[in-house]
């Protein structure tokens, strides 16, 4: 039979160990306080690129010409020097059949020797895009470009030919066709690793040693 001092002491070493534990746990919180936060960032921003998106025409459209017909309520015909601008687009021939639809969209028709297309680009990702054909038929409402008869399409420094391409403006896309038999031919330039070429020495301009 236990005494009542080995009784006392089964009864308080215990409780002497949860109080020394409790002390530890303390006294390491105090040494090592939280470290302070920062300012808070938004994941979207850190990943945040351009897109070819972000060029999509936008805004009001310019246009400019000789001479202006009203067709009817909501179409006109444009002819001499004609250029169609907004944004990011540029539309350029010798007439455009223009038909306006409600909340500022339109369908164009540009015929010319050639008409010519310019959309801007904003780098390597998305280089700027210039075209030209016989006729290019444009719907704001789709933003498809449809380059009809001679068809040629430089994105950058790649080149794409034929009878009719199909440009997405909204999703810069291209698809090309040949045509009754035809062919599309596409060039690509491969990118340059040639270092720039040193700049030639000064020459003196007093006659001095050489």
């Amino acid at each position: 039979m236990k005494s009542i001092a080995e009784r006392a002491s089964y009864r308080v070493w215990p409780q002497g160990w949860r109080l020394l534990v409790a002390l530890l746990l303390a006294g390491s919180a105090q040494a090592a306080p939280s470290a302070p936060k920062g300012p808070s960032v938004d994941k979207a921003e850190l990943v945040k690129l351009p897109k070819g998106s972000d060029l999509k025409p936008t805004g009001p459209v310019t246009l400019t010409s000789d001479k202006a017909e009203l067709v009817q309520g909501n179409s006109a015909v444009y002819t001499g020097n004609v250029v169609l601008t907004s944004d990011t687009l540029k539309l350029e021939g010798d007439r455009v059949e223009l038909k306006q639809y409600p909340g500022g969209q339109y369908e164009a028709k540009i015929t010319g020797g050639p008409a010519r297309m310019n959309h801007a680009g904003n780098g390597t990702e998305n280089p700027a895009v210039a075209a030209r054909a016989k006729t290019l038929n444009y719907d704001s409402r789709s933003g498809v470009l449809d380059l009809l008869t001679d068809a040629y399409v430089l994105r950058g420094t790649d080149e794409i030919t034929g009878d009719t391409i199909k440009y997405d403006v909204r999703e810069r896309r291209i698809q090309a066709s040949g045509g009754d038999g035809g062919q599309v031919k596409i060039i690509i330039q491969p990118a340059s690793n040639d270092p720039a070429p040193a700049p030639a020495p000064a020459t003196p301009a007093d006659g001095g040693p050489k």
